[in-house]
């Protein structure tokens, strides 16, 4: 078997891969490492160092890898998913100040991105590559496809102070609409949080908004 086609099959081109996440048969770890040796030095994989590695595609503008690119695969997303249908396999979301740029109720673009995810032990872990730096926490709860929205959109008032969810609770309403962030969700996960969040999503006259 010609291991840069099997990983080209599961993880396509210009996509991170974790040397340490690959499980090929009964293969051994030091087999695989080996194999991944001999590929980047005949330069079918490209390796970026720290057991990172990608298969460069022939795309004109093809063949580098971003530091979001990296985070999207190591913490985003499960491991060894098509890449197709990896919105499926969630297990993280950006948080903190990133999200908030994201949704439009923070200008500050951040210099350092914030991710919370299922895949760190400790509370808190920085990431730094291609000479740029993430926050990781650990999430609260399992991440799925089915929670990340609602666990995202939760953590959010931990950081964001009640005059401000007052002045933008038009655009939190809109928000909480277009994703369908469902009451019995809220019910369902608020019980994670500190009464604070509750009464800034009750006094910022979002509750009612819950679909």
């Amino acid at each position: 078997m010609d291991i840069v086609n099997y990983l080209a099959n599961i993880y396509g081109y210009d996509t991170p891969i974790f040397l340490k996440d690959v499980r090929i048969g009964g293969k051994s770890k030091s087999a695989i490492r080996e194999e991944f040796y001999r590929a980047s030095k005949s330069g079918r994989l490209v390796s970026e160092g720290g057991g990172i590695y990608y298969i460069k595609s022939t795309k004109e503008f093809g063949g580098i890898i971003s530091f979001e690119k990296v985070l999207s695969a190591k913490y985003l997303y499960s491991k060894n998913t098509n890449q197709d249908f990896k919105e499926f396999f969630i297990s993280g979301y950006y948080s903190g100040l990133t999200f908030l740029n994201m949704i439009g109720l923070s200008q500050q673009v951040p210099a350092v991105l914030e991710i919370t995810t299922n895949r760190v032990g400790s509370k808190k872990y920085v990431f730094k590559k291609f000479g740029r730096t993430a926050y990781i926490r650990k999430a609260r709860t399992t991440i799925t496809f089915q929670n990340y929205k609602m666990l995202q959109f939760l953590d959010m008032f931990y950081f964001v102070p009640l005059d401000e969810i007052k002045k933008n609770k038009e655009l939190l309403r809109k928000y909480i609409k277009k994703n369908q962030l469902s009451k019995n969700q809220f019910i369902e996960y608020i019980k994670l949080y500190k009464d604070q969040t509750i009464k800034k999503i009750v006094e910022g006259g979002l509750i009612d908004a819950f679909v």
